[in-house]
């Protein structure tokens, strides 16, 4: 095998901040490239969609390094065994172990400059920790010759057993977890292994402000920076052009759009929200954009500051190059939510149903039963961190159906998905699973209908008029796609406003 070398520029920065270049002439096989905990999920939706629009460019440079014979290890800390029985987990932990040396000194610059729990999504309603991973990005192209590891001591291990001395890191965060879990680059800095970051193949944990004018790729720019200073970086995608093995289109990158959600964790904003569209890695490009679901061309709204989005609509954004588009169109979903509802006069929890269902069993035999003010779990009602007293605990697919009296005149209520998962272990590997749609129909007529509601959103407002004569309410709760899981499902100071 012949062995191939690569010179590549570093990147550093000396103590005044200023950006200092070095060369480095290395062998490939004695590079590892690293892949941090690029999740397929994140308690943010801004940073899980930021994320996961590093795919093509990650699967693009990662299959050029394996080309060149470099070893790829993927590191998802705390859920690396979640791939036992994988080829490449077996052959990880299967490593002939390496006892770590002495550590050495690290001077570790002061790099989470913004702290864990902090949202993305920016001013508005911002999401709740509620963790939820359990593996690397789908997206994400896994290899045969992969190793997938866990822990500082066998990624040395391996680095022993292979020859290798320096670390190529990709992934996120680059100020948490990138830069500190046990895999990340000051522990294996520790060892005497030499990192360096692929800092167009990153992304920090940062903030969104758009009166300050903060926005997360500035914030991602600002921590590179810093951390430069601890050890030198690299434009990976330069290099591999360098090599002739970038081909063009390949890894093409999507219009970034904060704050990000999508029709299947939509964002939601109260009366107005302020989007911005970015693309760092085009240049010379200019943004086009909709909001009626048409596609972009250069002829759609040019972007050129932050979009003011007043009504529930979807974002579709592309870059161009005069007539030519230079990467993945890219689209987001905005509901705005309804009016806060007042209390009911009658609470449902006071009603007895004309009929229930629950999980898909109805009332006739079955020990499924909606739970009266409580969650379906037995615990207490909980959404997006507030506790109610008052209010119906079901698991979709559900029905609640009651009669309507003539001094009915209103129907309200709040409803989102129960929290109570979070209080084991803060739900982690299962708050990305739950996902339901609540719907309200009278006289079998659909009424209103809530978006698709996940753990921890702002909970959905219903508040409808009954027409005189009306006979029947059907509160429904249903699974919002097929691999939803643990839809417990709450209607909160949910019941009716009587006639004065």
């Amino acid at each position: 095998m012949t062995t191939t070398v690569l010179n590549l520029d570093l990147q550093r920065r000396r103590p005044d901040g200023t950006r200092r270049m070095d060369p480095l002439t290395i062998e490939t096989d004695r590079i590892g490239a690293m892949l941090v905990d690029t999740w397929n999920y994140h308690w943010c939706m801004t940073a899980s969609e930021r994320c996961a629009s590093f795919a093509g460019r990650m699967n693009h440079a990662l299959n050029t390094l394996r080309a060149l014979d470099v070893q790829v290890f993927w590191g998802p800390t705390d859920v690396a065994d979640h791939y036992a029985g994988t080829r490449q987990r077996e052959r990880a932990v299967s490593v002939r172990r390496h006892a770590l040396p002495e550590p050495i000194e690290v001077q570790t610059p002061e790099l989470d400059c913004y702290r864990s729990g902090h949202c993305m999504c920016g001013p508005g309603i911002d999401c709740q920790v509620n963790y939820g991973w359990d593996a690397m990005n789908p997206d994400l192209q896994m290899k045969s010759n992969d190793l997938i590891v866990d822990g500082t001591e066998e990624v040395y291990s391996w680095c022993r057993e292979l020859g290798i001395t320096h670390l190529l890191y990709l992934g996120f965060h680059t100020n948490m977890c990138t830069t500190g879990k046990p895999v990340g680059i000051v522990p294996m800095m520790k060892t005497g292994i030499h990192p360096i970051l692929a800092r167009d193949m990153t992304d920090a944990i940062s903030g969104y402000e758009p009166s300050d004018h903060e926005h997360p790729d500035q914030g991602t720019f600002d921590v590179v920076e810093h951390l430069e200073r601890l050890i030198p970086t690299i434009h990976l995608e330069s290099e591999i052009r360098k090599t002739g093995r970038w081909e063009k289109g390949r890894g093409a990158d999507p219009v970034r759009i904060t704050p990000w959600g999508r029709p299947a964790r939509p964002y939601q904003f109260e009366d107005t929200v302020a989007v911005a569209l970015s693309a760092p890695f085009h240049e010379g490009h200019e943004l086009y954009f909709t909001t009626d679901t048409s596609e972009p061309t250069p002829w759609s709204m040019l972007y050129r500051d932050r979009i003011l989005i007043t009504r529930t609509c979807t974002i579709r954004a592309v870059a161009f190059r005069g007539a030519v588009p230079v990467g993945r169109e890219s689209h987001a979903y905005f509901v705005r939510l309804p009016a806060k509802p007042p209390h009911p006069d009658v609470p449902l929890s006071e009603l007895t149903p004309k009929r229930t269902t629950v999980a898909g069993y109805n009332d006739y035999g079955s020990t499924k039963r909606p739970k009266i003010n409580e969650a379906y779990t037995g615990a207490p009602l909980r959404l997006r961190t507030v506790t109610y007293r008052s209010g119906i605990g079901v698991e979709a697919p559900s029905q609640l159906l009651y009669a309507i009296d003539p001094s009915h005149i209103r129907f309200v209520a709040l409803a989102g998905v129960d929290e109570s998962m979070l209080d084991d272990e803060l739900g982690r590997e299962r708050a990305m699973h739950p996902a339901v749609i609540f719907r309200l129909f009278i006289d079998g007529l659909l009424i209103q209908e809530s978006p698709i509601m996940r753990i921890s959103q702002e909970p959905w407002r219903f508040d409808t008029s009954i027409a005189s004569g009306s006979r029947t309410i059907s509160l429904t709760a249903a699974p919002a796609h097929e691999q939803s899981r643990y839809n417990y499902a709450n209607w909160v100071n949910a019941g009716f406003v009587r006639r004065q």
